[in-house]
């Protein structure tokens, strides 16, 4: 039963790429992946081929075969990434603020324009000239040169990167196949990670390098790989960074390591933020108080609604989305999730919402009946806190709280897939975790439809 199961597991992440494709097919003018078969077919031959590897040769490699699982939904959530951003993104068009307040357009020409060096980096984000437009220059070798799709194929394999890394982390924990993928599932088709796996921003990266830090962190892994993997998180937002302090201090309580490990990380960064700068002169200082004091700008009062909506994007926008508020400004669309929006759901949303409320309200009682394996109580404690952190600082800081829902969305997950493990050993439960994470697809690619379909009427 368990194995039949286990196949059924992959069902959600195996209907989002045709799911992502049919949004393709009908949104034609916007649809640009067949495009980049045109110009080269080399990545699309690349993918077949790694697909073909691990279906074949799985059980013929002990490396492949103790990964099939996680690489199989790699792959499949890529591609299901990468179909939905050749939709969303648009090379020659200013995509701003059209995405809950994402400057895509921006990042976009950071990352791959061929002039991208001239547009500045603000402090909060010092080294990411520095490491993203390598990183696009190489992958553009298969794109012939095109550093727009080169652009694309990274942002969705950063995607399908969190989705491996959260079956890493879960299978690592857990032992349990059938609870792993599902709960790689559940992060790689939540709003959140459907949302900025697909529209080019910075958040999915750092949502990657968050996880590869408490994948090396809990398997042991040498310390320079924790100071390299930091750095970088660091380079891409540097508040970020803070999560890693708070998972090394309750995951291994060694206040000496946490220390050394931090001020590396800080050494380590200061001197590449020089680098940049000489390389590219429009980066921004981190290590001067004053270049940070500029992000005041994005400040907002603290009120009850702003409460409410800080809350509903934790909780319910970033897993299960109702359909946006949306307004044109200056004949481009803009979508937000406002304050009340909540009661936004179509008729087969609902499920999805109630199925989720279900799932909280079971992580709550397992939780107070501490029905869950103590060994693991350091990295729950960590991700509570960091979801705390992360509260805290958006409580008064970022016109659209969706915009960062990323970088906490993971922790709420590891959270549930901690607490519920035990839960998970009953084939009941696995059947209902199964249920939800299709009803979780079917509500958040109706909002991907949404997008499309009205993006579609000013992109073209």
């Amino acid at each position: 039963m368990r194995k039949i199961l286990l196949i059924a597991a992959f069902l959600p992440s195996a209907i989002f790429p045709l799911a992502t494709f049919f949004i393709g097919l009908r949104n034609p003018s916007i649809f640009d992946a067949p495009s980049l078969l045109r110009i080269s077919p080399i990545p699309a031959v690349l993918f077949i081929l790694a697909f073909s590897a691990v279906l074949i040769f799985s059980k013929r490699s002990a490396l492949l075969q103790k990964n099939s699982h996680g690489l199989v939904l790699f792959l499949l959530f890529t591609l299901g990434y990468f179909f939905m951003a050749s939709v969303l993104n648009k090379p020659g068009i200013n995509t701003n603020n059209i995405y809950f307040a994402a400057d895509s357009g921006s990042w976009a020409q950071r990352m791959a324009g061929a002039d991208g060096w001239k547009t500045g980096i603000r402090a909060v984000h010092p080294l990411t000239h520095l490491i993203f437009r390598p990183l696009t220059a190489i992958l553009s070798i298969l794109t012939s040169g095109d550093r727009f799709y080169a652009n694309l194929i990274l942002l969705a394999a950063a995607g399908g990167g969190c989705v491996f890394l959260m079956w890493k982390v879960v299978q690592w924990m857990t032992e349990d196949q059938n609870h792993a993928v599902l709960c790689a599932s559940l992060l790689g088709l939540s709003a959140s990670h459907m949302i900025f796996s697909s529209v080019i921003e910075s958040y999915i990266f750092s949502t990657f390098f968050l996880l590869l830090f408490i994948w090396l962190l809990i398997t042991n892994k040498p310390a320079y790989l924790l100071v390299a993997a930091s750095v970088v998180t660091l380079g891409i937002t540097i508040t970020n960074v803070a999560q890693q302090v708070l998972t090394v201090l309750f995951v291994q309580r060694n206040a000496k390591r946490l220390i050394r490990t931090f001020a590396l990380v800080l050494g380590f960064s200061v001197l590449l933020n020089l680098a940049a700068k000489s390389v590219y002169p429009l980066t921004e200082y981190f290590f001067i108080p004053q270049n940070l004091m500029g992000e005041q700008r994005f400040s907002q009062g603290i009120d009850i609604n702003r409460i409410e909506l800080i809350a509903e994007d934790f909780f319910v926008y970033n897993i299960v989305a109702p359909q946006p508020y949306l307004s044109i400004r200056n004949d481009t669309p803009r979508f937000n999730f406002l304050h009340g929006t909540i009661l936004e759901y179509s008729w087969f949303g609902w499920p999805a919402v109630l199925l989720w409320v279900a799932t909280l309200t079971l992580v709550l009682i397992n939780f107070f009946k501490r029905n869950y394996p103590v060994k693991h109580n350091g990295l729950l404690i960590s991700m509570a806190a960091c979801l705390l952190f992360n509260f805290i600082l958006h409580a008064g800081y970022g016109f659209e709280p969706f915009l960062y829902t990323a970088d906490w969305t993971y922790a709420l997950i590891l959270i549930i897939a901690i607490i519920l493990q035990n839960a998970a050993k009953r084939t009941w439960f696995i059947v209902m975790w199964l249920f939800f994470v299709l009803s979780i697809l079917l509500n958040n690619i109706w909002l991907l439809y949404f997008i499309a379909r009205k993006a579609g009427e000013y992109l073209v």
